[in-house]
């Protein structure tokens, strides 16, 4: 079943569950209002004493998410996230997923796969959100992945 937000409380009401429970570890959400996504996200990270960290896949270039080197480490904007130096762990909230190429999607769609990135395992108190504006073939194609939305 995917969960169809009608408000910001519920919202938060699903992902403060997913910060205590640490199910599910991944989320895409669909939805049409970043701003308060955003808004979302940060008061349950802070409710929940995890980090907040909101990427602009945009900004993004080939190889930047360390799936194409081979540098066995992790770009520098997750190495706190993968190396846990949060014991509270961390929110993850990747946007603009539609905005991005094909080659970046693919990248994005294999860590949410195997959860991580080149050989450092996303901690168990980790959340990725993977923020979709509108409905993805691509996205919706992974199983095992829980899918929301959240449209005006």
């Amino acid at each position: 079943m995917q969960p169809v937000f009608k408000s910001e409380a519920e919202a938060k009401k699903y992902f403060l569950r997913a910060c205590h429970t640490k199910q599910p570890g991944e989320v895409i959400l669909f939805h049409d209002q970043r701003n308060t996504v955003d808004k979302v996200l940060k008061e349950v990270s802070t409710e929940c004493g995890r980090e907040f960290i909101d990427k602009d896949l945009t900004t993004l270039k080939h190889g930047e998410l360390g799936c194409m080197k081979n540098e066995s480490s992790p770009p520098c904007w997750l190495e706190d996230v993968m190396k846990s130096k949060n014991p509270g762990g961390y929110i993850l909230y990747l946007r603009e997923f539609h905005l991005t190429d094909a080659k970046i999607q693919d990248e994005i769609m294999n860590i949410l796969i195997r959860k991580e990135i080149e050989g450092y395992k996303f901690p168990d108190n980790t959340l990725v959100v993977l923020g979709v504006r509108k409905e993805d073939e691509a996205a919706e194609a992974l199983s095992h992945t829980h899918i929301a939305k959240f449209y005006k």
